[in-house]
């Protein structure tokens, strides 16, 4: 009985991969293309303007360090299937279209993390310092 939940299980969660990316194409802000960001698990510096990219599934830098305030992130996304920006406070929730960049205004107080509303496997963090 374990195996055959086991199995329903995978089963869902392919489909639900396979939907994600027929759904690939959708509205959202754009802006001018910004690439950046270091390692999957580099801090960048703190202050103003901040920039994540998303590729291969996943967030580059997971990690951004900023001043408590108002802050922008500027969010490429390289893969071939959109993605959203959410902060886990609920505050953001920003599309991000294949191929596209999205510029993200954040008014933060307090260390939060982000994730993808679509692929909740992939996490960052934003740190107040």
């Amino acid at each position: 009985m374990g195996t055959r939940r086991w199995r329903m299980t995978a089963v869902a969660v392919v489909a639900f991969g396979l939907l994600a990316a027929a759904c690939s194409s959708g509205g959202g802000t754009s802006s001018p293309s910004a690439a950046g960001g270091g390692g999957a698990s580099a801090s960048s510096g703190g202050g103003g303007d901040q920039t994540v990219t998303i590729k291969n599934f996943a967030f580059d830098p997971q990690t951004l360090t900023v001043s408590a305030g108002t802050t922008t992130i500027t969010v490429t996304n390289d893969d071939s299937v959109t993605h959203t920006f959410t902060l886990d406070d609920g505050s953001v929730s920003q599309p991000v279209p294949a191929g596209q960049t999205v510029t993200v205004t954040v008014d933060i107080t307090k260390t939060t993390g982000w994730h993808c509303k679509i692929h909740p496997t992939m996490t960052g963090t934003l740190t107040v310092a």
